[in-house]
């Protein structure tokens, strides 16, 4: 009777582990690609000035480039895919718009140059199982049916929507795109296109794949949404992990997903909604998410009071802090660790007083010595000039004294220590 117990118990321990093998082997949806929806606060005087006079760019010309626009015709976005799959999932937003917006065609294809497709790549893209042309309604985001493409790591795709609708366009957020007349998403390259910069409709894209890797979601302002050299997408730090990530030989797969908005806060909404308002949106909703790296904080205490965006309510050390332990804590309750990144340096100027170098002070320390957070990535440390701490070393200094260089952004990439990510 005992050893009767025994067999099935054995057995039963076996079916249930090959039972978890099959499962795990089962191919599973991953999110490869984000840009987070984001609307912009109208420019103020003080940053029309400052713009003008830092920049060097007419009033005249910010605020057209800044006055949001309706466009209509074919849009065309072209992204890099580092992940690989044998189907994919494209996320189109109207999250942050107020009306319904009617989508007329969708196509996705290979891109063989900018914006160019390779032929007989493209193909339509269909919605609630089959629909060619959908209406997102206001507020929500909308999911497409899956489609047959095999993707691998460094896949530059074509992401093209007909709008029967206008889309209004803001003029920030870095992302390059084409614009042309009518429906042209089953052209390989678009006639009299016109090349324009705004945030993505296109929002997020998930591949289908059978090693189920983890997700890592980068978390912050511009020096984490990055810049970008040319049309296929990002070229930060983040996209820089991932490429670390995919190259070594052994420990987990994982799909690093960028969170960034250029002029994000953690505490309140101006460029884009507050982070902690965003939070689940773009990170915690993600299937598989594992890992939030946060940086995210340099905006909040640069538009403290007065700054080129106007006048703002004080912030101080303590209340940034309590932002982070509650990125903390609504992390954890999802099971995912969280990561701060250091606030790089922020030089004294016209705007950065001398009390807002020492509150970025503050919070580093909290940061590299709470033990709050489940690790800490010292992106400061990485891209400071040792001789004067307030400021980049000139070879990672973009210019400006607050974005990273190219070669910040690949130094911080680099500084990261991949035994983070078992």
């Amino acid at each position: 009777m005992l050893g009767g117990l025994v067999r099935r118990a054995l057995f039963g321990g076996m079916a249930l582990l090959f039972a978890g093998t099959a499962a795990t082997a089962q191919p599973t949806w991953r999110d490869a690609f984000q840009s987070s929806p984001a609307t912009y606060e109208a420019p103020s005087e003080v940053f029309i000035k400052f713009a003008s006079e830092h920049w060097h760019v007419p009033p005249e010309q910010l605020l057209s480039d800044l006055t949001p626009q309706p466009i209509t015709g074919t849009v065309r976005y072209q992204v890099t895919v580092l992940a690989e799959g044998s189907q994919i999932r494209l996320r189109l937003s109207n999250e942050e718009g107020a009306a319904p917006l009617r989508l007329k065609a969708v196509s996705v294809g290979l891109a063989r140059s900018a914006f160019v497709a390779q032929p007989g790549s493209l193909r339509h893209v269909t919605f609630n199982g089959g629909s060619s042309s959908v209406s997102i309604p206001a507020r929500t985001p909308i999911i497409s049916d899956p489609v047959e493409m095999r993707v691998k790591v460094g896949t530059e795709l074509l992401v093209s929507t007909a709008l029967a609708s206008p889309l209004m366009n803001e003029g920030r957020g870095g992302a390059g795109f084409l614009l042309a007349a009518g429906d042209q998403t089953s052209n390989v390259a678009l006639d009299q296109a016109m090349p324009m910069k705004g945030r993505p409709l296109l929002t997020g894209l998930s591949i289908l794949s059978k090693a189920a890797p983890n997700v890592i979601v980068t978390f912050g302002d511009s020096i984490t949404d990055g810049n970008r050299n040319g049309p296929s997408g990002l070229h930060g730090w983040p996209e820089r992990l991932a490429r670390r990530l995919l190259m070594r030989k052994s420990g987990r797969k994982y799909n690093v997903v960028n969170a960034g908005i250029a002029g994000n806060r953690l505490l309140a909404a101006g460029w884009g909604a507050a982070g902690l308002a965003r939070l689940d949106r773009d990170a915690l909703r993600i299937g598989g998410i594992s890992h939030l790296i946060l940086l995210e904080g340099i905006n909040d205490i640069n538009f403290s009071g007065q700054s080129p965006f106007g006048v703002n309510p004080e912030i101080t050390a303590e209340e940034l802090i309590s932002g982070y332990r509650q990125v903390i804590a609504r992390a954890h309750a999802r099971g995912v660790k969280v990561y701060i990144g250091t606030l790089t340096p922020n030089p004294p100027s016209e705007f950065t007083t001398p009390a807002k170098v020492v509150m970025r002070d503050a919070v580093n320390r909290w940061i590299r010595h709470s033990g709050e957070p489940d690790g800490v990535i010292d992106f400061d440390a990485t891209v400071r000039d040792p001789a004067a701490p307030t400021r980049f070393k000139a070879e990672f200094d973009s210019g400006d004294h607050l974005h990273p260089s190219d070669r910040g952004y690949a130094a911080m990439g680099d500084g990261i220590d991949l035994r983070l990510f078992p």
